[in-house]
């Protein structure tokens, strides 16, 4: 076996040129596809913390029936008790509630559709960081009457700012329209576009007062201390809070839009993945060929003076695996050192802002990439060279010395 590996080791650099060519092929094709999957990685972990971080949190306990009718009167029973119950909890980081209410915002000169919530202006910051996301103005200030935060975008298209005052229009406890004046107190920036055009926040006590459910809850939003006992942790508050008006889920079930994007970006990455792998096994199989119909003589005489078949297939299959593995290798080590040097400096996208702003992702990108994926890849680029390799293998098998020898000649 030392043997065969020593001759498919020089069978491989009697074309330099041509073996250089597959090498370089492998490793280009290998760096874009880490590159690739680095951007998506990034894209995806970034979307996936914007959720969780800063709106949905791990787990959202909700009345059932206010998932299929969004009104401010459709609350959490005992929502109160549960919330205090739940900060109690050495697991949980942070707890809020809020208010949710879709409604009509008016300024002096336009109009917009908005989704009012009513926040607990400490709790939610603990909870989402908004206070952190606020681009001008102050948080919401208990100075001045009816506070109101509102998204940069939004507030462009009312043509106000922080001091001015806006009225805000929803639907009240007995169906009736409730129209009240808020005062904005600061602006906030989103990654999504639409967040930022559509959500506006108030004050809790504020909204419950004026529909007239004061101390009432439509949800709670939950954050771990350690997601990974997200599983746990969500099973035992569902045993605890087991009852039909009460639903508890984690932000997988509650925010099916989250864990699209989360899915959409995943089935790209095996799709380039494929494409990419699929391309490499075509050009490895058509230069397999190329050098079994170069060397026909050669394996001919091979096989006459006693190789058996069984070696000359495993030679192919060395050879093949050979310029696989320098190629995965090079084209590994150019990968991970550019995904170095991009996961410091950044990707900058804001060609394509307005694209990725709409799907929650930010303008610039730093591609990171796990150290597994960098093993998946290696592994299936070496799976994929074996496999392609078989064919010409079997190419080689079917050839009779004798034929072989004198076609040559």
């Amino acid at each position: 076996m030392k043997t065969l590996l020593k001759i498919a080791w020089r069978n491989i650099w009697r074309n330099t040129t041509r073996s250089l060519v597959v090498v370089i092929s492998l490793a280009i094709g290998i760096w874009a596809t880490v590159i690739i999957l680095a951007v998506s990685d990034s894209l995806h972990m970034e979307a996936l913390k914007d959720g969780i971080e800063y709106k949905y949190g791990h787990i959202q306990i909700q009345n059932p029936d206010f998932i299929k009718n969004e009104k401010l009167t459709i609350t959490i029973p005992n929502g109160e008790r549960i919330l205090k119950e739940i900060r109690t909890d050495d697991e949980v980081k942070a707890a809020t509630a809020r208010t949710e209410v879709s409604g009509i915002i008016a300024s002096a000169g336009n109009s917009s559709n908005v989704i009012l919530i009513g926040i607990l202006p400490g709790a939610e910051e603990k909870t989402t960081m908004l206070k952190s996301r606020l681009a001008t103005g102050e948080y919401l200030s208990q100075k001045v009457r009816n506070p109101i935060i509102l998204g940069e975008r939004l507030a462009k298209k009312l043509n106000v700012k922080p001091g001015n005052k806006v009225v805000l229009g929803f639907e009240g406890k007995s169906g009736e329209l409730i129209s009240s004046t808020f005062r904005i107190t600061g602006l906030y920036n989103a990654t999504q576009t639409r967040d930022e055009e559509m959500l506006v926040y108030a004050d809790l006590y504020d909204v419950t007062k004026l529909a007239g459910i004061e101390g009432q809850y439509n949800k709670i939003v939950i954050k771990l201390k350690e997601p990974e006992q997200l599983a746990t942790y969500l099973a035992f508050l569902q045993s605890k809070f087991s009852q039909p008006d009460v639903l508890v889920q984690d932000w997988r079930q509650a925010n099916p839009e989250l864990e699209l994007i989360s899915d959409m970006i995943y089935q790209m990455d095996i799709i380039m993945t494929i494409i990419v792998l699929i391309a490499l096994a075509f050009g490895i199989v058509n230069t397999m060929l190329m050098s079994i119909l170069e060397r026909y003589k050669e394996l001919g005489i091979l096989m006459a003076i006693g190789m058996n078949r069984r070696r000359v297939f495993t030679m192919i299959v060395v050879e093949t695996t050979y310029l696989s593995i320098l190629g995965g290798a090079v084209g590994m080590l150019i990968g991970f050192v550019t995904v170095s040097i991009l996961s410091y400096n950044g990707i900058n996208l804001s060609l394509f802002s307005e694209a990725l702003s709409g799907w929650g992702f930010s303008d610039v990108v730093y591609p990171t990439l796990e150290p597994r994926v960098y093993v998946l890849i290696t592994v299936l680029v070496i799976l994929t060279a074996v496999l392609t390799s078989i064919y010409p293998a079997v190419k080689a098998l079917m050839l009779k010395p004798n034929e072989a020898i004198r076609k040559q000649n």
